[in-house]
């Protein structure tokens, strides 16, 4: 009998050359498409496929036993370089991330308000800095690793907590240190720190808003899209010296009634 008149044969043949077929697709994968994601998914689809021809070594029969031993060594090395490249690439990653996070960490310490209740241009640099690490984690997010990441986060968050903390404090304050005297003085006082707190605001939504409308016009090739992009650009520019003049009058008049009270 040949070896095509075989059915056990044939169908092992058959399913021997489905394994390497698939084998040759994951040698594909092994220069993972995914350059931009961080490391854990950067090679997700190798390993989607890997998976997929596990089970197709589980599942296939008849096939036989030098052809399975020859493709699983075969696959099993593949797996093996990837898998060693990963480990590389995480070490390297695990530096860099490293280095991202202290410098995110070093911003928020400088965002930390003092003891007691600080003053309006100290909250208000402070909340700069706080605004700045939190960029800083946007743009590094993708080169660090998840427990760099999650630390940068929750300092964040508590520090912006402390803040929205003391922002309340300042129109609750100021009205129990005096009493009868200066009424005007104290209702101005109060109006004007939330006037003010509302403009901080405004003032970084408007920055972040500049922000991406600067990168959208720096890798932007359509000479129509970049132009409207430019005349936002303007817009936003003239806002935020609006927003900034009115927050340095703010300032002033804040000054002025704490003198007063």
């Amino acid at each position: 009998m040949k070896p095509d008149d075989d059915p056990w044969l044939k169908n092992a043949h058959k399913n021997a050359e489905l394994l390497d077929r698939e084998i040759e697709n994951l040698v594909v994968l092994t220069s993972p498409i995914r350059e931009s994601r961080p490391i854990i998914t950067k090679y997700q689809d190798f390993w989607n496929k890997a998976k997929q021809i596990t089970a197709l070594f589980k599942e296939l029969k008849p096939l036989a036993k030098s052809d399975r031993d020859l493709l699983w060594k075969q696959f099993n090395s593949l797996c093996r370089d990837v898998k060693e490249k990963q480990k590389a690439e995480y070490g390297a990653l695990e530096s860099l991330s490293e280095r991202h996070r202290n410098e995110i960490m070093k911003l928020a310490d400088l965002a930390q308000l003092p003891p007691g209740i600080p003053g309006i241009h100290e909250m208000v640099e402070r909340g700069q800095a706080l605004k700045n690490a939190g960029d800083l984690l946007g743009r590094f997010k993708h080169a660090m690793i998840a427990k760099h990441k999650k630390a940068c986060f929750e300092k964040i968050q508590n520090i912006r907590k402390t803040h929205d903390a003391a922002w309340e404090s300042q129109s609750a304050v100021k009205p129990k240190q005096q009493t009868g005297t200066n009424f005007r003085s104290r209702r101005n006082l109060e109006a004007n720190y939330e006037r003010y707190k509302k403009a901080a605001g405004a003032l970084e939504n408007f920055q972040i808003g500049r922000d991406h409308i600067r990168t959208f016009i720096a890798s932007c090739n359509d000479p129509e899209k970049a132009a409207k992009a430019k005349i936002q650009l303007a817009e936003t520019e003239a806002r935020i010296k609006d927003i900034g003049e009115g927050i340095r009058k703010l300032a002033k008049w804040i000054a002025e009634d704490e003198q007063n009270l």
